[in-house]
């Protein structure tokens, strides 16, 4: 399979598309959809991320990343809907991120999403510290990888 990717921003139809179906999937897995977590109206092209992938033409994943700290993004909004889109589309972002300067990248799932967990695990991302709304928060896990060594 031949994957491509677009730099869009988070107003593009097929990220909004395929940010619907996200939200139907974790809330059948989580009970929430987790759309509160990524505002798009706050994304600033300038510091932040976001990519559709496609499968001969067709929106079959997306991203988001945003600033978080000094060198630090934070990843959002990922969904894929093809087998091998999400490595794809992981990869194309941390190398997006770099492009941008950070040097890092964390993210918090839920860790009912086992699924999830299990992708970014496979994908040298591991277990860190609780950041921000997720402090104490024992139903999400935070997860973190270096992008530049």
């Amino acid at each position: 399979m031949k994957f491509v990717h677009k730099i869009v921003e988070p107003s593009n139809g097929d990220f909004q598309l395929l940010v619907a179906a996200l939200n139907s999937v974790l809330t059948q897995i989580t009970s929430d959809s987790g759309e509160n977590s990524f505002v798009s109206d706050a994304f600033d092209s300038s510091k932040d991320g976001c990519i559709v992938v496609y499968l001969n033409n067709v929106a079959v994943g997306c991203g988001v990343f945003r600033y978080h700290e000094s060198e630090v993004c934070e990843l959002k909004r990922m969904y894929s809907s093809k087998p091998g889109a999400g490595s794809y589309l992981l990869k194309q972002l941390e190398c997006y991120a770099i492009e941008k300067g950070y040097r890092k990248a964390v993210l918090s799932t839920r860790r009912v999403n086992s699924k999830a967990v299990r992708f970014y695990e496979r994908n040298s991302y591991s277990e860190s510290c609780a950041y921000g709304k997720y402090v104490g928060t024992s139903r999400s896990i935070c997860l973190s990888k270096k992008l530049v060594t």
